[in-house]
């Protein structure tokens, strides 16, 4: 098994899918709540994901999940996940990538609308 160093963590069609780095292998897969966006964040050898308007926290080693929050009342927008140890540039890409998404679903419908 891969250590944390040799894993890639990425969150895809309502996925945290782990990856070994040196051999693109799949580790491990774990479906979590239906949603277009799954955004994932690994610290401590944990994986925090937001999906479907849940909060997941997975342990990083298999996958499993530790345990999820409903975040009751906030609905399922996108989420950007940071933590104190992480730095401000990397927060600014999360969102503009999250903005990015967002314009191209936003240009996808206005051409599918005017075809």
């Amino acid at each position: 098994m891969a250590d944390a160093m040799d894993k890639l963590f990425l969150g895809i069609k309502s996925h945290v899918v782990c990856i070994n780095k040196n051999t693109g292998d799949k580790l491990w897969a774990t479906k979590l709540k239906s949603s277009t966006i799954t955004n994932v964040y690994y610290e401590n050898d944990k994986i925090f994901a937001y999906s479907g308007g849940h909060l997941f926290c997975l342990k990083a080693s298999d996958g499993a999940i530790v345990w999820e929050n409903t975040l009751k009342g906030f609905g399922y927008s996108t989420c950007i996940i940071a933590s104190e140890s992480q730095n401000s540039a990397l927060i600014a890409n999360q969102i503009a990538a999250q903005q990015a998404v967002a314009t191209a679903g936003v240009v996808a419908a206005t051409t599918n609308a005017n075809s």
